[in-house]
């Protein structure tokens, strides 16, 4: 594994824009004890510096460089969980409270409103994006999550829900999302203490939501390690939309059931931890009967570490 310990080296060989972008801290929104939402956006025009428009692509993330600026500062990096579509107003980073780090200690100190209307600096890079390549043909997209890496794929939903609704429906969207639930309050329907999972849910309520479907994978107490693909027979709702769940982690032979028939028609994003993050990839990409053999190109992953 990389033992590489800062953004600014782990990422030192990802694309980059040239841009750096001054932002404002706009909005600091708290969805979970350790986690909060930060909306930056573009200073008032006239603006006392002039810049460019910023753009990005969903799964993109940034180099975060915060006050006073000093020389020789290395960034943070926090990754972009609004869709395109959420500028010119602002862009969105999910930041974990974590002391030691930084660029997220200084986002985290109190109170948060201290924080408002104050200045970052950004710049975006980052090469897990969607869509897929545009040699890529594909019908359905299955996005596989663990923990925190939801973010970049938070992005994506957002941006295909965004999307014209011939265009949308398309395109049949399956998300499978591990995430520890302890306490069992998940289980139990407190689907709020779910990184983003209510705003996922969403996305895929009423007749204009997103076609396909999600599936949750709980570990901690209770939690079996599990190889049969599939779901359990338990099931929680959010906005209406059933949200079925087993207590286990993924593993390929879930990715295989939501792939179907159509491997050549499908493309996969993967983000979560190190050991998942392989073992699944391998999976998906080794020559059958060992694995899925699908194209190398049609499985997209993010790795951070």
């Amino acid at each position: 594994m990389c033992t590489k310990t800062t953004h600014i080296d782990r990422t030192a060989h990802e694309p980059r824009d040239n841009s750096l972008y001054t932002l404002l801290i706009s909005g600091i929104i708290p969805i979970t004890p350790t986690i909060r939402l930060f909306h930056l956006s573009p200073p008032p025009c006239p603006s006392p510096v002039p810049q460019q428009p910023i753009h990005f692509l969903p799964g993109q993330w940034v180099d975060l460089y915060y006050p006073p600026f000093p020389p020789h500062q290395k960034p943070g990096g926090f990754t972009i969980t609004s869709p395109p579509s959420s500028l010119p107003n602002y862009i969105e980073l999910a930041i974990q409270s974590a002391p030691s780090n930084p660029p997220a200690a200084y986002l985290w100190k109190e109170p948060p409103e201290s924080l408002l209307n104050t200045p970052v600096r950004v710049r975006i890079g980052g090469s897990f994006t969607y869509p897929p390549p545009p040699s890529t043909a594909y019908k359905k997209v299955i996005f596989v999550a663990g923990g925190v890496g939801i973010n970049p794929i938070m992005g994506m939903l957002s941006h295909i829900a965004s999307l014209p609704a011939l265009e949308k429906s398309k395109k049949e969207v399956v998300v499978l999302y591990g995430m520890k639930d302890s306490d069992g309050v998940i289980q139990a329907g407190t689907t709020a203490q779910a990184l983003f999972l209510d705003r996922i849910a969403g996305l895929f309520a009423g007749e204009d939501g997103l076609r396909g479907g999600v599936e949750l994978f709980l570990t901690g107490s209770g939690s079996k390690g599990g190889e049969a693909g599939g779901t359990g027979d338990q099931v929680i709702q959010a906005h209406g939309v059933k949200l079925p769940f087993t207590k286990r982690r993924i593993v390929l032979g879930d990715l295989e059931e939501a792939i179907g028939a159509g491997k050549d028609e499908a493309a996969v994003y993967i983000c979560g931890v190190p050991s998942m993050t392989d073992e699944l990839v391998e999976g998906l990409t080794s020559p059958t009967p060992k694995g899925l053999g699908m194209d190398k190109r049609r499985v997209l992953c993010e790795k951070w570490w």
